[in-house]
Formats: structure tokens, sequence, C-alpha cells
């Protein structure tokens, strides 16, 4: 049960992420959402 949760959630985050990203005004901006992405336990 905490497995799906768990990856439910990590899906979740992901989907946030790459709508963050997509929605980035500036490619800085972007880079840094990459970095906190790469950066994020899994």
């Amino acid at each position: 049960m905490d497995r799906i949760r768990s990856r439910r959630i990590a899906k979740r985050q992901e989907r946030a992420i790459d709508r963050a990203w997509h929605s980035a005004p500036t490619q800085a901006m972007r880079d840094e959402i990459a970095i906190f992405a790469q950066r994020r336990p899994i």
C-alpha cells in the first residue's frame, strides 16, 4: 500500500515539475527547475 501511495506522489510531483518547467518564463528558470528535479529524492 505504501508503495502505491509513494508512486502516486512521485508521479504527481513529476507532473508539477513538468508544468513548472513548461511555464517558466526564462531559460535560467528552466535550468533551476531541472537542477531541482534531478536532486529530489525518488
